[in-house]
């Protein structure tokens, strides 16, 4: 074979490829069922709000970790929290949160600390979302994520997008919207749901911290996605408010050189640098073990409210002077 067809062959390779990806697109997929199921019940949920509002964008922290309610009432406003999972990473979450955001809102960003510094490597999570629910969103993407999702998604996952076998909201299991309330906060997480493997999982990740220190960065990709996101959201009269996620505590985070100035000094003064709002210190946001229900960012019901009512302390402190 010359190299010219070797070229070509290669060429029709690739564009076979894409086809047969693209081709399953906008197919859903039961994995990615609960994610849209909780976006679909906090959207109609934010439609049913007349005038101005809260909007809490994050991921799962933020799901399992904002009390609404107590939260409604320190603002005087009606709260959505539109936190349910960070698996699907930064760009997908500022874009679906989007759909519920209108002139004068006020959002509070919870973003868990990975996000700051997120550089277009994605998981199987937003792989499936993006072609399962958003597909055109993907031709907002930088090329370099486009590349790479083209490069990583797996034969498998293209043979259940074939397969059609989401699509009916599911009622059944530990996450969806079936056990959301209609603020959008997971409910279920008093200590009388916890059973053994999840404290087990809490053991594991107490015994392998994060490094997100060690992994930040001032020219990643998410910065590019926040100036946009809270450029679009200027334009509308919307305060963009960036507040600490919560992560179960360890040691590490408060004795480690680079771990301890990224919470410390890195994630606040990048905020702030950039002309936006920080409010709030991460460490005061990080808890014993018993506050964590089943993985080392998802609070207890008793964790929850106690995270929401340091987060108002910040606020009153820092937005009313």
């Amino acid at each position: 074979m010359s190299i010219k067809n070797f070229i070509l062959f290669l060429f029709l390779t690739a564009i076979l490829w894409v086809v047969t990806i693209f081709g399953q697109s906008n197919n859903p997929t039961l994995m990615s069922q609960w994610i849209f199921d909780a976006y679909n019940k906090k959207e109609q949920t934010a439609k049913k709000i007349k005038g101005k509002k809260v909007i809490v964008v994050a991921g799962s922290n933020a799901l399992f970790g904002i009390d609404s309610k107590i939260l409604s009432s320190y603002f005087k406003l009606p709260v959505v929290n539109d936190g349910v999972n960070a698996g699907i990473y930064l760009p997908l979450i500022l874009e679906i949160s989007k759909r519920i955001i209108n002139k004068g809102d006020i959002v509070l960003a919870p973003l868990e600390p990975n996000m700051y510094s997120y550089n277009h490597k994605v998981g199987v999570q937003v792989i499936d979302y993006l072609f399962a629910r958003k597909p055109l969103f993907f031709w907002d993407l930088s090329f370099k994520e486009q590349f790479y999702i083209l490069w990583h998604i797996e034969f498998e996952r293209i043979w259940k997008g074939y397969n059609y076998r989401g699509g009916s909201p599911l009622t059944a299991g530990f996450y969806g919207a079936f056990n959301i309330d209609q603020n959008g906060d997971q409910i279920n997480t008093s200590l009388k749901f916890k059973n053994q493997g999840m404290f087990k999982d809490l053991e594991r990740h107490h015994k392998n911290p994060e490094h997100y220190g060690a992994e930040f960065s001032t020219e990643a990709l998410g910065w590019d996605y926040l100036e946009k996101f809270v450029s679009w959201c200027n334009k509308r009269d919307v305060k963009v408010i960036f507040v600490p996620a919560t992560l179960m505590k360890h040691p590490s985070y408060f004795n480690d050189p680079i771990e301890k100035e990224f919470y410390d000094k890195k994630i606040i003064d990048e905020v702030k640098k950039r002309g936006w709002t920080f409010i709030g210190k991460p460490h005061n946001y990080m808890y014993d073990s018993s506050f964590y229900f089943n993985t080392n960012f998802h609070l207890t019901q008793k964790g929850k409210i106690m995270r929401t009512r340091q987060l108002i302390k910040d606020l009153k402190s820092s937005l009313k002077k």
